[in-house]
Parts: C-alpha cells; structure tokens; sequence
C-alpha cells in the first residue's frame, strides 16, 4: 500500500508576481501565503544552481484543505527570457483544468474584468449526445494554458 496523501499542487514559474497574483483572484483563487525567500539550499533543492531569492504564493479554490493548489513561484536572481509555451499535442505538462457548473458565467464574468480567452465556450458532447463537457481555454500573463470545464449528464456527477 503507498504512503501517497492526495494531489497537492501544481508549480508554476512567473515573471511578475503581483501581476499573477491579481490575474488568479480574478479567476476565484485565494491567496493563502505569499514570501519571500533568501536560501541558496533550497534553490539548489529545485535545480536553480546559482539562485537563492524566490516570492512564492500558494492560492487555492474555496477554503479547503482538499483542494490542490497553485504554487507561484518567481525566481529573483535567475529568471528565463521567455515564455509558458504549452501545447495541446507536446508531451509533458501542457495545461491545468478548472471546474465550474457555469461556463457562460465565467466567460461572461471575466471577460467582462479583462481576462482573454482563447475562444469563446465550446461544449463536447459523448457519442450518446447527453454526457459531455463544455471547454473555455485561456493563458495567464506569462502563457500558461489553463482551461475550464462544465460536465455534462453523468458526468456531472463526478466530482
């Protein structure tokens, strides 16, 4: 039997921290700690050789300890010149998913406070034409590609 807890959050590297940070309390998230680091041991821990000053913040979905988080995290002394290039087809991480009973809502809501979408709500529907999802795809400031989803028929029950 494994000793594995649950899921408990997804890393994400920005290059402006507070511009993040107000893009994911648009989206519904909650900042639950927001620091800064001087620890040249824990750079190291995460393969950033040479670094040691970060800001990390972790933000989650409604206040439960269940739910998984985002870990923000900007390196101050080692920082990339590019940006989140995730892909649909590209093997590795290529997106985050956001559950809603209410797509339009969200799309209407946040388009209306500035967030770009990707395209407009699309829904999926099963071969049987009843069990299906709703998509809405969009990036944060620095590129990556989250999405939100409205399950359909059975699938809504599955939480």
């Amino acid at each position: 039997m494994s000793d594995v807890r649950k899921f408990w959050h997804v890393g994400i590297n920005v290059t402006d921290m507070d511009a993040s940070i107000a893009f994911y309390r648009k989206v519904g998230f909650e900042v639950l700690q927001d620091k800064e680091i001087d620890d040249a041991n824990l750079a190291r821990a995460f393969m950033v050789e040479g670094a040691s000053k970060l800001r990390f913040a972790h933000l989650r979905l409604n206040d439960s300890p269940d739910e998984a988080m985002l870990d923000l995290i900007q390196w101050r002394d080692a920082r990339s010149d590019s940006t989140a290039n995730a892909d649909l087809l590209v093997p590795g991480l290529c997106r985050f998913s956001i559950l809603t009973d209410d797509i339009q809502a969200e799309y209407d809501r946040l388009t209306a406070d500035g967030v770009e979408f990707l395209h407009t709500p699309q829904t999926v529907m099963g071969p049987d034409g009843v069990n299906g999802w709703k998509l809405l795809f969009a990036r944060d400031p620095d590129g990556t590609l989250f999405h939100f989803a409205e399950l359909i028929g059975d699938a809504a029950t599955v939480r």
